[in-house]
């Protein structure tokens, strides 16, 4: 996917003619094209050793192939300021708002992508297989760009495979790169994807339809969204989830994200891109 979507020269300068695996590509109009490899960002060169300067016409062509060339069709997207292409790349966009009755409608003169590429990591998780045998609602967080999404798409993977039916509310297609509704991610063999909902309805939808033993769901975000997670567990069902943040004392100390704790078991940090630096176990320290 990645070949298609971008201007052929874009493409041979931030993969080194297919060779590199990037897991992130910055384009803004004027400036060097950015690449990250293994989290770490640098200026590729291309062959004749000069830095590749990202124009108006390579963002328009990133944009035209990821909209399929409507790029009304996904205003609601836009608004929300990302779109999601096949294989589950993401593509952060900044430009301008444009406002319809008051609200962000969509956004136009586009001037900087962020390309995330998305890559499935078989035995990342394996430090959170004592989870999966003693399972309870896990919170798994770290600043942006630490691999919170691969790491919750491999533990998804683990609990499925233990006989737990999860349901994966994706509302960006990120953790599934579902392709005509197929998973293109191993995600277990007893997981159901509830594509493109927002996590509200997403919530409501797979408690009353698909009886799942746990919802597993991607950067929660606000008090409403926690209201969901907190009601979720209510009805008897437990929760994976991703946030933002920098370890476990700030977002709990935080008045919004403090309420976590109330029903949230194990705290996952990832320290340092996919790897789990501490796992925080409340039932522990309860007994100490």
């Amino acid at each position: 996917m990645l070949e298609k979507l971008l201007p052929e020269k874009i493409y041979d300068v931030a993969t080194g003619g297919g060779g590199r695996i990037v897991t992130e590509i910055r384009m803004r109009v004027g400036k060097p094209l950015s690449v990250a490899v293994a989290g770490r960002y640098f200026n590729p060169i291309d062959e004749y050793g000069h830095l590749y300067e990202v124009t108006r016409e390579d963002v328009d062509h990133v944009l035209g192939v990821a909209t399929k060339h409507s790029l009304y069709a996904v205003n609601s997207q836009l608004a929300g300021g990302y779109l999601s292409c096949d294989e589950g790349i993401r593509i952060g966009v900044s430009g301008e708002g444009v406002y319809k009755g008051g609200r962000l409608f969509t956004l136009k003169n586009v001037s900087s992508l962020c390309i995330r590429v998305p890559a499935q990591i078989f035995g990342c998780a394996s430090a959170l297989e004592r989870i999966v045998k003693d399972f309870g609602n896990t919170v798994i967080l770290s600043p942006p760009g630490y691999g919170k999404t691969t790491m919750l798409r491999e533990f998804v993977r683990l609990l499925s495979q233990s006989g737990k039916n999860v349901v994966v509310i994706d509302e960006r297609n990120e953790l599934s790169a579902s392709v005509n509704g197929v998973s293109g991610f191993d995600l277990g063999p007893n997981t159901d994807v509830l594509l493109f909902s927002s996590k509200k309805g997403g919530y409501a939808d797979a408690v009353r339809s698909l009886r799942p033993d746990l919802v597993a769901t991607d950067e929660i975000f606000g008090a409403e969204e926690i209201d969901c997670l907190e009601d979720i567990f209510r009805c008897g069902v437990n929760v994976v989830a991703t946030v933002h943040a920098k370890n476990t004392l700030s977002l709990l100390e935080n008045k919004v994200y403090g309420r976590l704790a109330k029903f949230t078991r194990y705290f996952v940090e990832l320290g340092e891109l996919g790897k789990v630096t501490k796992i925080i176990d409340k039932e522990v320290i309860k007994k100490c």
